[in-house]
C-alpha cells in the first residue's frame, strides 16, 4: 500500500514499493502455481522450507498457515497439555497466550525488562512449579529474548523452549539465528513482518528429530509420512491432526524475497540506529540492547508520558505509530472469568502498556522519513 493508499506519510509498511521492483521474479515465481501442475504448489513449499531451514541454521522447517496455529503445533509437538504450565509474557498479542490454553495448559506470566521489552529470565525460576513444562519467550518488535540464558534452566528442569520468534526474522544472538538456543521456534510471515508474504503463514524450526515429526504429522492431518507395509494408495492416520499446511502461492513469495532478508534487516537496522541517534536526547525512552544481541526491528518502540497524546499528535502528522500492545494481554476481558496465573506481579509489563508508541521501521522509508518522525517527536517531547 503506497502512503497515499494508507493516508499516512510515513505508513508502517511501503511494501508495496518493493512488490513493484521485484514484480518480474514475483511474476515468475506464481505462474507454475496458477498455471501449471498442482504439484508445483506442494514442491516449492518444500524448496522454502529447505532453504528457510539453512538461512536460520536449523535441520527441519515446517511451513504453516500462521504464526498463531504455528505457536500452538509447537506446544503440542513438545509434548503440552492439559494441566500443565507454561512460563511466558504478558506483553504479547493474545496469539501467546491462546496457544498455551487451546492445549488445555495454563500460561504463567514473567515480567520483562525495562531496556528491551523482553522476559526477565532472573524472574523464572521463581515462577517455576510442579506442573511447569515449558518457557515460552517472545522475541518482541524483533529484538531476541536471551533464550540462551533460559537454557541451563531448562536444562536443569526438564523443560521445552518454545521461542516466539514471530517478528525475529533475521534477527540474530550470541552470533547465531534467532531459534538456536529453543526446542522449537516459529517465525510469521504476515504481511507486516519483516519476512512478509501477502497473506497469512509461519515457519516452525527445530533440529529435534521426534519434534519435527509430531510438527508434520499435526500439519497434515495425523498422516504418518512413513506408509511402510500399506496398501498403494491408502491413508496411513497415526494420530489426529489439522489441515493447516502454508498454500503455495505463499510459499512462492516467501522463497522469491528470502534472498533479500539480510538486505532488508540492515536496512531496518540503520532506520533504527536513525531514530536512536535523533531521540537520544530527548525525554522519550529508548531501548537498549544487550551487546550480543542483533534485532531486526518490526517497528522501533519508545516509551512516553503521555501515551495518548503523543500517538494522537504523531498519527495527525501523517505517522502510522501504533500501540502494540495495548493494554496488556491479562487485562482484556477474554481472561476476566479465568485470570492468567501471575497477572498481579507484573509493574514493568504494566508500565510499558501505559507508556508504549511503536514508531514504523519498513526498509523502503527515506532517509527524509526518518528525520520527519524525529523532528515531530522532538517538537512534542522536547
Amino acid at each position: 500500500m503506497s502512503s497515499q493508499q494508507s493516508g499516512f506519510r510515513v505508513p508502517r509498511s511501503r511494501a508495496s514499493q518493493t512488490h513493484a521492483a521485484m514484480r518480474d521474479e514475483i511474476e515468475q515465481a506464481i505462474e507454475p502455481i496458477l498455471f501449471g501442475n498442482m504439484a508445483e504448489s506442494y514442491a516449492v513449499r518444500g524448496r522454502l522450507e529447505s532453504a528457510f531451514a539453512a538461512e536460520v541454521k536449523q535441520k527441519y522447517a515446517v511451513a504453516v498457515h500462521s504464526g498463531t496455529i504455528g505457536l500452538f503445533l509447537a506446544l503440542r509437538a513438545c509434548g503440552i497439555t492439559s494441566g500443565d504450565e507454561v512460563i511466558t509474557v504478558g506483553n504479547s498479542d493474545i496469539s501467546t497466550t491462546a496457544a498455551i490454553r487451546q492445549c488445555g495448559a495454563e500460561p504463567v506470566l514473567c515480567d520483562v525488562l525495562t531496556d528491551d521489552y523482553t522476559i526477565n529470565t532472573e524472574l523464572v525460576e521463581a515462577l517455576l512449579s510442579p506442573r511447569t513444562r515449558a518457557l515460552l519467550p517472545v522475541d518482541l518488535y524483533g529484538h531476541p529474548a536471551n533464550v540462551k540464558a533460559l537454557r541451563s534452566l531448562a536444562q536443569k528442569h526438564d523443560l521445552k523452549i518454545i521461542e516466539d520468534a514471530a517478528l525475529a526474522t533475521g534477527a540474530h544472538d550470541h552470533g547465531q539465528p534467532a531459534g538456536a538456543f529453543a526446542d522449537a521456534t516459529i517465525f510469521s510471515f504476515a504481511p507486516f513482518k519483516p519476512l512478509g508474504s501477502v497473506g497469512n503463514g509461519a515457519m516452525v524450526v527445530t533440529n529435534d528429530d521426534d519434534i519435527y515429526e509430531q510438527l508434520r504429522r499435526l500439519t497434515h492431518y495425523g498422516h504418518s509420512a512413513d506408509t511402510t507395509g500399506v496398501p498403494s494408495g491408502h491413508q496411513h492416520y497415526v494420530g489426529e491432526g489439522y489441515n493447516v499446511p502454508l498454500d503455495g502461492l505463499q510459499a512462492a513469495i516467501v522463497l522469491t524475497k528470502l534472498p533479500y532478508l539480510k538486505k532488508w534487516t540492515a536496512q531496518r537496522q540503520a532506520i533504527a540506529q536513525a531514530y536512536h541517534d535523533g531521540l537520544k536526547d530527548t525525554s522519550a525512552r529508548i531501548p537498549i540492547f544487550r551487546p550480543e544481541a542483533s534485532p531486526t526491528f518490526r517497528s522501533y518502540t519508545i516509551c512516553v508520558e503521555d501515551q495518548a497524546g503523543t500517538y494522537r499528535y504523531l498519527r495527525d502528522a501523517g505517522i502510522e505509530v501504533v500501540l502494540h500492545y495495548t493494554p496488556a494481554i491479562y487485562k482484556h476481558i477474554v481472561y476476566d472469568q479465568r485470570p492468567l496465573i501471575n497477572e498481579q506481579n507484573l509493574p514493568v509489563t504494566d508500565r510499558l502498556a501505559e507508556s508504549l508508541i511503536c514508531l514504523p521501521v519498513t526498509p523502503e522509508l527515506t532517509k527524509e522519513d526518518t528525520r520527519y518522525v524525529i523532528n515531530k517527536i522532538c517538537n512534542i517531547l522536547k
